[in-house]
């Protein structure tokens, strides 16, 4: 389990520099037909200036995390080239948001199951 936020936050996207082997592993390890769903940040955000951060309990510091911003294009380029294809995109925004505050991609794994039911 991990309980110190820094390893957590090491394990996401926006906080890896190069996409490509992220994306590679989960296509190396998905079975056709299977989902890889990311939900990150919105970019629109971390171009803004909004990171990762957190309150560390014994000190009471502000901690950021280190993280890498990549644009929409990045994700889904990573994703093709590892061998997906894009199923579905979506921006969310909280009520208020003027900026999209989440991003997420589905991405296919080889054939997607709905083209065997045609």
């Amino acid at each position: 389990m991990v309980t110190d936020p820094r390893e957590a936050y090491d394990r996401w996207p926006g906080h890896v520099e190069a996409l490509g082997p992220v994306f590679q592993e989960a296509r190396r390890v998905l079975r056709d037909g299977g989902t890889f769903y990311l939900a990150e940040l919105h970019p629109t955000r971390q171009f803004g200036g909004t990171q990762a951060h957190f309150e560390d309990e014994a000190t009471g510091e502000t901690v950021v995390i280190e993280a890498f911003t990549h644009p929409v294009s990045e994700f889904v380029n990573a994703g093709v080239e590892a061998g997906f294809s894009v199923r579905g995109m979506g921006e969310w925004r909280a009520d208020g948001d003027e900026r999209p505050r989440l991003l997420s991609i589905r991405f296919g794994a080889g054939f997607d199951v709905a083209d065997l039911q045609q």
